[in-house]
């Protein structure tokens, strides 16, 4: 009765897939390249479907948790290179240098470094401690009273002043920030020059040593001894000269301050002498009335 009915092969039938469009071929399976010469190929991504399995919101998602995944690898391995090496991880991580940053960056990918940089690793280590030595062994044996000067630095700070400095014009001595790798030393540059910069000498340590910049000669290495042992010798002959301050490069206006070679304020903060002798005051009068006489 129903031998005239034609029955459909159901495994022929197309079934609508399931998916997310893809975004690269926007569900075609296919894309085409080209202005004049069209050439259409598969698409890579989606292989030639136009579906995805997954939500633009898994997808990412799974590209964050791949990227916290990698972070955490590159963590992993540097905590491991650092358990069998201690002293290249150390140099690595503090040197600032473009070889040793790409070598960090290749041991937090893949978590070890070759024999050959790993030895360079070690003699740059080796390198850097004689060159330390060296500097601790000329600086031994440059060794500069500055009590006098660090004294000045440490009233000054507790009179809330950050960075004291004194400039007798030839010199400037500032002391380093209190954050820093030099906290407590003092800094010294040398004169202005035509640009208005300083070249620097060097730094002096609160027990004396002073580490020399190049090509610093021995009578620049004595003036600053003789500075650093007496500020204010070296104030009142800036003062004299230069008619201003040497700790805040203010104008000296005031008998008092003239006589002094620097200002009231400036001798609290840093406990320096304040007085104004006779002989100033003599000399002073003499001089008006010297000047009055020729105008007369």
């Amino acid at each position: 009765m129903f031998d005239d009915l034609a029955t459909a092969d159901i495994t022929k039938v197309e079934t609508k897939k399931s998916g997310h469009k893809c975004p690269r071929c926007r569900g075609a399976g296919k894309y085409t390249y080209g202005y004049v010469n069209l050439q259409t190929y598969p698409c890579g991504k989606c292989r030639g479907t136009g579906l995805l399995k997954t939500s633009p919101e898994q997808r990412l998602k799974a590209r964050a948790y791949s990227a916290t995944a990698a972070i955490r690898r590159k963590e992993e391995n540097v905590e491991e290179f650092g358990k069998r090496e201690p002293a290249a991880l150390a140099w690595l991580t503090s040197n600032n240098g473009d070889f040793a940053a790409s070598l960090l960056e290749q041991v937090r990918k893949r978590g070890d470094l070759s024999p050959k940089q790993l030895q360079a690793v070690y003699n740059s280590i080796a390198r850097e401690e004689d060159w330390a030595k060296q500097r601790e062994q000329k600086a031994t044996q440059t060794q500069i009273n500055m009590t006098d000067l660090l004294d000045r630095f440490a009233l000054a700070l507790k009179a809330g002043i950050k960075r004291p400095k004194v400039n007798t014009g030839d010199l400037l001595f500032s002391l380093a920030p209190a954050h820093g790798h030099n906290a407590g030393c003092v800094y010294v540059k040398g004169e202005k020059d035509a640009y208005g910069d300083r070249d620097y000498l060097g730094k002096i340590t609160p027990e004396g040593k002073f580490f020399a910049g190049r090509g610093v000669e021995d009578a620049v290495k004595q003036r600053i001894a003789e500075v650093g042992a007496d500020v204010v010798t070296a104030a009142k002959a800036h003062g004299a000269q230069h008619n201003n301050c040497c700790f805040c490069s203010r104008d000296l206006t005031t008998n008092e301050s003239v006589s002094n070679g620097y200002g009231p304020i400036c001798a609290k903060r840093y406990g320096l002498p304040w007085t104004v002798t006779e002989e100033f005051i003599e000399a002073k009068a003499a001089l008006k009335q010297a000047n009055q006489g020729a105008a007369s």
